[in-house]
């Protein structure tokens, strides 16, 4: 069997997504440093156009990892266009008709699976059917709750801002947090309280001509026609709503957590510190010190950090990782599950016991055994 460790031979690794996006330059990147040959790559546009034979590209023993197919727009267009919708403008930032991109994303994944049935016995570092309950937010939650995780309170299938109010106010809710159903990266999403007349929302969406795009700086809306505008624009795509909870404020603003839990350890994690209710990092938004947040934690509140991002992915039965974003209620009394990331482990730079997410991945996949005594 193949070992994971600097300068030691590596298995044969296939990854299939875009080749050259940086999650696959990154993860090229982590066999370099172990001393592995680079992986061979297959895209997504050849799985749709019909140009790659998986049978006869997986050998015995291959290493099979798939890989977002984000961030590379012919990619993204060609999903959307097998699911049956019209693409927008993605180079601008438009928001994309996720309905339709799920469709795709779930048409290419079927062929992927199809052509590995037919090859060569080999390893996965992740199942079609974990990505797609992944993205799928509405589905992850209902997994999540009857799993027992701690997660927010969502409300039952929305289809316009009339139906988010009625059915929160119906529970006495005054905050909810809007979400594309099949999104990624925080597009579509909306922070959105109101009191009376008064209504606030803060998104990641910009409105132009009537058209909604993602925004890398958050977007404030202050009146109902605005805030209406949004949701209802969103709502063709697909919306998941939670109780907007409150999260915990540290060293000025807001505060949240990225646990990657991987082979069923949660040794890697980011801290998010937000300028707003939205935390990701790609908004402007900065890494915290871990270890200090720790200290500020202490160690049984960690314990139940920890905890909740490795009884999310357990949710997932059979998943090697994925990303977890847990919330800490302010006063840090309570933790919540957010979001479980199918792609959620690009992060540069965060190691774990020397070894970054990808290296983590490939030790727990090929050694499990020796993973666990070495971190235990």
């Amino acid at each position: 069997m193949s070992r994971v460790g600097a300068g030691r031979a590596g298995p044969d690794v296939l990854l299939i997504g875009p080749p050259d996006g940086r999650r696959a330059r990154a993860f090229q990147a982590t066999l370099a440093g172990l001393g592995w040959p680079p992986a061979r790559t297959v895209s997504y546009l050849d799985v749709l156009a019909g140009r790659a034979a998986l049978p006869d590209l997986v050998r015995p023993g291959t290493v099979v990892r798939l890989e977002s197919p984000g961030e590379d727009l012919p990619t993204e267009r060609a999903l959307i266009e097998r699911g049956g919708g019209v693409p927008t403008d993605l180079a601008a930032g438009e928001i994309a008709p996720m309905r339709a991109w799920y469709a795709g994303f779930s048409a290419v994944l079927r062929e992927v699976e199809a052509g590995l049935a037919q090859a060569p016995p080999h390893r996965r570092m992740q199942h079609s059917d974990h990505i797609l309950a992944m993205f799928d937010k509405p589905a992850t939650h209902a997994r999540l709750h009857a799993a027992g995780v701690p997660v927010p309170d969502a409300l039952p299938p929305v289809h316009s801002l009339d139906d988010v109010l009625l059915a929160a106010r119906e529970r006495g809710w005054s905050q909810v947090f809007v979400k594309l159903a099949f999104g990624s990266s925080a597009s579509g999403a909306v922070a959105l309280r109101w009191s009376g007349r008064q209504v606030s929302a803060v998104s990641t969406v910009r409105v132009e001509g009537g058209r909604l795009f993602n925004s890398r700086r958050l977007i404030h809306a202050r009146t109902w026609p605005e805030v209406r505008t949004i949701v209802d624009g969103l709502a063709p795509h697909g919306l998941h709503v939670e109780r907007w909870l409150p999260k915990a404020s540290w060293q000025g603003g807001p505060v949240d957590l990225r646990v990657v839990v991987i082979g069923g350890r949660a040794d890697h994690a980011l801290v998010r510190l937000g300028r707003g209710p939205i935390t990701n990092l790609h908004l402007g938004n900065e890494r915290g010190d871990l270890t200090a947040l720790q200290a500020e934690l202490g160690a049984d509140r960690w314990a139940d950090v920890t905890r909740a991002a490795r009884s999310a992915l357990a949710a997932f039965p059979g998943a090697l990782y994925g990303g977890v974003d847990v919330l800490l209620t302010p006063g840090w009394r309570h933790c919540a599950v957010l979001e479980v990331n199918a792609f959620g482990d690009y992060h540069r730079g965060v190691l774990a016991h020397g070894r970054d997410t990808y290296g983590a991945q490939l030790r727990a996949l090929l050694n499990p055994a020796e993973a666990h005594a070495a971190t235990a």
